[in-house]
C-alpha cells in the first residue's frame, strides 16, 4: 500500500509539474497582438495546369492580428515565379529568368484548433493576383485572377517569436492567363481555359507586439 501511495504521489507530482510548465510557456508566449511575418517556399499547379507549368519559388509578407489565442485575421502580399514545362509548352522567352511571375494580395482568417503555444490551425480567405507571362507562349497571356485559399498550418509561439508552417490550395476564379489549345473547360462564348488550381507551401518567421 505504501509503495502504491508513493507511486501515486510521484505521478501527481510529475503531472502537476508538467501543467505548471505548460502554464509558464503559455504565459510567456505572445499569442495575441500584431505579428509581422516573412517567408518563402514552393508554389505549383494542379490538373491541366500542372502539365504546362513547373513548380517554382513562392515568397511573401503577412500582417497578422490575433484578438484571441485562437482567432487570427491576416492581410498580406504573396508572389511566385514559375517556368513552363518545355515538353508541353512551346514558349519563346526573350528575357532571362522565370516564364511566369505572379504578384498578389490576400485576406485570410485562421482558427486555431488549440490555445497552446504549438498551435495547429485551419485557414480560408480571398485573394487577387496579377500574372505576368514573359515572352511568348501559345494560349498564355497576362491576366488578373481571383482565388480562394483554403488550407492548414502549424504555428509555434516562443516569447514574441513566431514560426509558421502552412500549406494551402488556391481555388482559382478563372484561368484566363492559360487559354491553351488543349483546354478542358469550355465556356458559352467559345473560349476555352485550362482547368486547374494552385498549391502553396511556405515556412514563415516573425515577431509579435
Amino acid at each position: 500500500m505504501t509503495r502504491k501511495l508513493i507511486a501515486g504521489v510521484a505521478v501527481l507530482t510529475l503531472w502537476a509539474g508538467s501543467a505548471v510548465a505548460q502554464e509558464r510557456r503559455e504565459a510567456n508566449a505572445d499569442m495575441r497582438g500584431l505579428t509581422v511575418q516573412l517567408g518563402g517556399g514552393v508554389e505549383g499547379y494542379t490538373n491541366a495546369l500542372a502539365s504546362d507549368i513547373n513548380p517554382g519559388v513562392a515568397y511573401g509578407a503577412t500582417l497578422v492580428l490575433k484578438p484571441t489565442k485562437v482567432l487570427g485575421l491576416e492581410v498580406g502580399y504573396s508572389g511566385a515565379v514559375n517556368n513552363f514545362d518545355r515538353n508541353s509548352v512551346a514558349a519563346s522567352v526573350t528575357t532571362s529568368g522565370p516564364d511566369i511571375i505572379r504578384n498578389g494580395g490576400q485576406a485570410v482568417a485562421t482558427v486555431g484548433l488549440t490555445a497552446a503555444p504549438l498551435q495547429p490551425y485551419l485557414l480560408a480567405g480571398l485573394g487577387l493576383s496579377h500574372y505576368n507571362v514573359r515572352g511568348s507562349a501559345p494560349g498564355f497571356q497576362d491576366d488578373n485572377v481571383g482565388n480562394v485559399p483554403v488550407g492548414a498550418g502549424l504555428r509555434l509561439y516562443a516569447g514574441n517569436f513566431t514560426a509558421d508552417a502552412r500549406i494551402n490550395y488556391n481555388v482559382l476564379f478563372d484561368q484566363e492567363f492559360a487559354a491553351v489549345p488543349t483546354a478542358d473547360v469550355s465556356l458559352p462564348v467559345g473560349e476555352t481555359f485550362s482547368k486547374g488550381g494552385s498549391y502553396t507551401g511556405t515556412l514563415n518567421f516573425g515577431a509579435t507586439w
